[in-house]
């Protein structure tokens, strides 16, 4: 293999030596001389050159290394790219530049930022030299190859940051007058201290109060309202008889502290603090009709001068202390309840995560008196609360709910025994009625009732009051089952000359179960000869009414009609059953024509339908409708003919 010559030597094909340290080649001749002396110079003279290459480039790197300043190298760069959003005014991502602690600490999200003597660790390289421009920082543009070598030189040979050459200072935060325990006064009674300020200001006390006056102020500022006539005859006796006058003031105090309306006086101030209220707030504003419990307990805790300590935890734990309702605090604050929120997943999660915030910033502001929601994204820019605290207290509150919740107490525990018991009797009671209902009727003729003109004939009765009762309507298309509603109803004689003696021009009397009044429905309509939706009569029952027509004399009654809408235009609340009653007077009415529900109306909490006695033993329950959902049954009971429940599983 032959050699090639980087250098100015020929190949001549003798002897060359690699010297490794600086891969030249040299030439073995160079090495040799006729004498030993011109020898070792030689020798020297080449190793000296050597040393001399190797030296210059090692003083070349640590040049290099000593080269990057962090004042005249690093520092302008930060000044110019990055104290607009990562300085003392702003701290973009937690991230702060201008000081050494603040910037080695690094940011929310990614710190440390500046990991010395490792660039590959260091995310503050990454941002500067990212091809991302949604990471990349600054945001709008690029730093210069110069200046990411100079930063990424710094990092690389240690990121020397000298101490005391910032030009501004770190603020502990936590040195604050409202973080200090309250010192005690040497200068006695908060009468000495005003005393004192006044002289210093060359002012002088107001004129005593007098007993009127002092009454008067002391009893609104505990109260809220003024002294009673016999208050204050009673407070004036006591200071012109007694010579140990001044006790009746201490009196008058301590009454006043022991009175219900303290409590209701001062708890407003607590109320105001914590942001109670009826409602739920936000632009929505929906009622809370079970917050009163918090405010009662507020007002309680202050007449039975609960400790504070107590108070604060009670709030914050009352469910584990045994009092309930004072841990409606929690839910004081504003809340979007579930049907005013998105239905998406990402609307949910940023609902909750606002409950909770809520939350949160009500315990710091009411018992820290700190603003800490700022610490919900990043560190707070001025109170010693970090995101880490923050979301320390949200991990407290975290299984925390706005909804109600069941209130224990003796006299809830007595009502609900008590309630099992009624219960208990009630069904006695419903059992024994239930022998009396009518048998049922799920395969009843099917019926035909016109919404524009009914009519029913019967045998000639005699009678004076005609009475119509209305047990059942058809259902609405979107409604369901709404009031029912008559336009014109007629009563006919055996004198057909006569014509419709219902009328009121007649002199009939019509009184009805309940009207549901408008300019379109009125009772007195429905006997007024106009026919149509705007001249009738609608009940305020849904599914039920009656009306009941006394005519001016007693007649042969042979006929009834009447019509949902005798125009046709209309066919909603149409009645379905109903029941006809004639009589001489209301002692004697009887029934002359019935037209009964299919089945009894659907009731969700309770339906039933009484059956012949049939011997059997199984029972066959088929649902053929529902309103327009999926059937749900919660119970099936069985009766036999002595009142047993024999569907129950133990039986």
């Amino acid at each position: 293999m032959k050699h090639r010559d980087t250098g100015k030597h020929r190949d001549t094909g003798k002897h060359r030596e690699t010297n490794t340290l600086t891969g030249n080649l040299c030439d073995s001749q160079c090495l040799r001389g006729n004498h030993p002396t011109e020898q070792r110079r030689k020798l020297w003279s080449c190793n000296a050159w050597l040393l001399g290459i190797a030296g210059a480039m090692l003083s070349i790197g640590l040049c290099d290394a000593q080269e990057i300043d962090f004042v005249r190298d690093i520092r302008p760069i930060f000044v110019e790219h990055c104290y607009s959003c990562h300085s003392a005014s702003e701290q973009e991502s937690g991230l702060r530049l201008d000081l050494k602690s603040a910037a080695f600490k690094g940011g929310d999200k990614h710190g440390p930022d500046i990991v010395a003597g490792d660039t590959a660790k260091s995310p503050l390289l990454g941002f500067v030299n990212s091809t991302d421009q949604t990471k990349r920082m600054p945001p709008d543009y690029a730093l210069d190859a110069k200046q990411i070598e100079k930063l990424n030189q710094w990092i690389e040979h240690g990121a020397v940051w000298p101490d005391g050459i910032d030009s501004v200072s770190d603020i502990d935060r936590t040195d604050h007058w409202s973080f200090k325990q309250l010192a005690v006064s040497t200068q006695g009674s908060i009468d000495t201290l005003v005393g004192a300020k006044l002289r210093e200001n060359g002012l002088t006390r107001s004129p005593p109060a007098t007993p009127i006056q002092w009454l008067r102020r002391v009893t609104y500022g505990l109260t809220g309202l003024p002294p009673t006539g016999d208050e204050t005859d009673t407070f004036m006796g006591r200071l012109n008889n007694n010579p140990m006058a001044e006790t009746a003031y201490a009196e008058v105090v301590d009454r006043l502290l022991a009175s219900p309306r303290y409590g209701e006086r001062w708890a407003q101030h607590w109320l105001d603090v914590v942001r109670f209220a009826d409602t739920h707030g936000f632009e929505v504003n929906t009622e809370r009709p079970n917050a009163w419990p918090y405010r009662d307990y507020v007002i309680r805790a202050l007449n039975e001068d609960t400790p504070y300590d107590q108070f604060i935890r009670e709030q914050l734990v009352g469910d584990g202390l045994g009092v309930d309702p004072a841990t409606g605090f929690l839910v004081t604050a504003s809340v979007l309840l579930p049907g005013q929120i998105g239905k998406d997943a990402e609307s949910i999660r940023l609902a909750r995560q606002d409950a909770l915030d809520e939350i949160v910033n009500n315990i710091g502001q009411t018992f820290l008196g700190l603003s800490i929601g700022c610490a919900r994204c990043h560190d707070h820019k001025f109170d010693p609360v970090t995101s880490i605290d923050y979301y320390a207290m949200q991990a407290m509150v975290a299984g925390v709910e706005y909804d109600d919740r069941e209130w224990r107490s003796e006299e809830t525990a007595n009502k609900k025994r008590r309630a099992v018991m009624l219960h208990e009797k009630s069904e006695i009671v419903q059992r024994s009625i239930d022998e009396f209902a009518p048998i049922a009727r799920p395969k009843s003729a099917p019926r035909i009732i016109r919404s524009d003109k009914h009519s029913v004939e019967f045998e000639k009765q005699r009678a004076r009051i005609v009475r119509f009762e209305i047990l059942d309507a058809n259902l609405h298309s979107s409604l369901g089952l709404i009031e029912p509603c008559i336009d014109e109803f007629e009563i006919y004689s055996d004198k057909e000359l006569e014509g419709n003696i219902a009328l009121a021009s007649n002199g009939t009397i019509v009184t009805a179960s309940g009207s549901t009044e408008s300019g379109s429905h009125q009772a007195r309509f429905v006997n007024d000869g106009n026919f149509g939706n705007d001249s009738s009569w609608m009940s305020n029952a849904k599914g039920y009414g009656w009306l009941q027509f006394e005519l001016p004399k007693e007649s042969n009654i042979t006929q009834v009609a009447w019509g949902r809408d005798r125009t046709g235009k209309f066919d909603d609340r149409t009645p379905t059953a109903y029941r006809i009653q004639l009589g001489e007077s209301l002692d004697k009415m009887r029934v002359v024509a019935e037209l009964l529900p299919e089945r009894p109306a659907v009731d969700r909490k309770r339906i039933h339908d009484r059956i012949p006695s049939t011997l059997t033993q199984r029972l066959r329950l088929t649902i053929q409708a529902t309103n327009s959902l999926e059937p749900c049954t919660d119970d099936i009971d069985v009766f036999n003919r002595n009142g047993k429940n024999v569907a129950v599983h133990s039986a």
